[in-house]
């Protein structure tokens, strides 16, 4: 074999190592690319969760402050004076001193609120008090439907003749409060979705401290 022909072998073959050793390093950088790029992608995940969890806070942040704000503007608010009417006739209407002789528990809702929140009230109160629909000292308020206010779950609504004379109208939450002698709302409690138990606690708190309001 001529001398050349054994050079030409040796160019090739030095050049195929060569190029296989090339692409194996691109190989190798691409693969740490990849888990470069992974690990990227999971620190942008975990910062996007950190992200969302600080604005599901400051949501349920200011959802508290604007419920609590709302719940001391409207403690002892004065209901004297107040024309009402049961059920969804609203030519019969009388004093609300009228038939306050004694503490009233007052569950207020309305057709705009989330219903699985009514209805997690509404069983919390069925727990506490299980004669509720026939006990006259647990009274529904209810924003809905005047042909709904006949019979709602197993009550006559309460309704203030002047809408305008009666702030809590404007809760975006179930709310209970208790109505005396004394005609202004006390003990005022708005529910709140993120802690449900506390409904239970109120009820608790309100059954011992009104033992009257069980009938």
């Amino acid at each position: 074999m001529k001398t050349w022909h054994i050079i030409l072998i040796f160019v090739v073959v030095g050049s195929l190592i060569a190029l296989n050793i090339r692409l194996m390093h691109i190989n190798r950088q691409v693969r740490e690319s990849k888990g470069q790029d992974k690990m990227l992608i999971e620190t942008l995940n975990r910062e996007l969760d950190k992200v969302s969890y600080l604005r599901e806070f400051e949501y349920l942040y200011n959802a508290s402050k604007e419920m609590t704000v709302f719940r001391l503007q409207n403690e002892l608010y004065s209901l004297a004076n107040r024309k009402v009417y049961f059920g969804a006739d609203k030519s019969k209407v009388f004093p609300i001193e009228s038939f306050v002789k004694h503490p009233k528990l007052i569950f207020g809702s309305s057709q705009n609120m989330c219903s699985p929140c009514v209805y997690a009230v509404l069983d919390k109160l069925k727990e506490t008090f299980p004669n509720y629909a026939e006990n006259e000292n647990i009274l529904f308020v209810a924003d809905i439907e005047q042909r709904l206010k006949e019979n709602y779950h197993h009550k006559k609504v309460l309704s203030f003749y002047h809408e305008e004379e009666f702030p809590l109208y404007k809760s975006g939450m179930p709310y209970l409060f208790v109505l005396d002698g004394d005609m202004e709302i006390k003990m005022l409690y708005i529910t709140d979705k993120t802690s449900p138990d506390l409904t239970g606690e109120y009820l608790a708190v309100i059954k011992k401290r009104f033992p009257g309001i069980e009938n």
